[in-house]
């Protein structure tokens, strides 16, 4: 029998559910959960190879602080079959969780508007500290397909107290973004970086896209 791929389920939403909950704790801003197939990360991951991609800019400055990247982008990428399938998946799931939570942690439903493919190769110095942009609400969604490096977490923009994220592939990765569970501001949005990429790295990034003005 076939397996369906990018399927709704009590155990996707339940699983969802319990990472949301998770990330609403007072001291957490990012968390990870199993959620995708084998056969689903290889069907990602073929279609991930065949997209077009550009170096990113290795050097971006805002407000004095300066980030560097080590990889090739595919941005915008686009949200057309199995990546499609994927953000319809994570946008309905986090629906059915938030509606089986007493109080749902979202402002705003999640739209996945804004979508990008990173690849990184051997070697690669990965990509310094940051926080996600301001004008991104709710949720962060971070998908390692293939390779080998470091997606960590930190207290400071120095690096202190580094702690890595599970983020092997079948797992995905949840960052708060502002205007979950009420935050707002820096607090809202974690640290992180990604390091020690050793084998490489082919990873998924889901945004809400800011909301245009009327």
């Amino acid at each position: 029998m076939t397996e369906a791929l990018f399927t709704m389920s009590p155990q996707r939403t339940a699983a969802m559910k319990g990472a949301l909950t998770r990330l609403g704790a007072p001291d957490r801003r990012i968390t990870s959960l199993d959620f995708l197939s084998a056969s689903e990360i290889a069907s990602l991951r073929n279609f991930a190879d065949i997209q077009d991609y550009r170096l990113a800019t290795p050097v971006i400055e805002h407000k004095g602080r300066r980030v560097s990247q080590d990889f090739e982008v595919c941005f915008p990428a686009p949200r057309q079959g199995v990546f499609d399938n994927l953000a319809s998946l994570l946008e309905n799931t986090v629906a059915a969780a938030t509606a089986a939570m007493k109080v749902s942690p979202l402002d705003v439903p999640v739209e996945l508007g804004d979508f990008a493919i990173q690849r990184y190769p051997a070697g690669s110095t990965g990509i310094g500290i940051h926080r996600d942009g301001k004008r991104y609400r709710g949720l962060v969604f971070i998908i390692t397909l293939a390779g080998q490096s470091r997606l960590f977490s930190c207290a400071t923009r120095a690096g202190d107290g580094r702690r890595a994220i599970d983020d092997r592939p079948g797992r995905i990765v949840i960052l708060s973004a502002e205007g979950y569970a009420g935050r707002e501001g820096e607090d809202a949005r974690p640290l992180h970086g990604v390091d020690r990429v050793s084998g490489g790295r082919l990873s998924l990034g889901f945004r809400c896209a800011p909301v245009a003005a009327s």
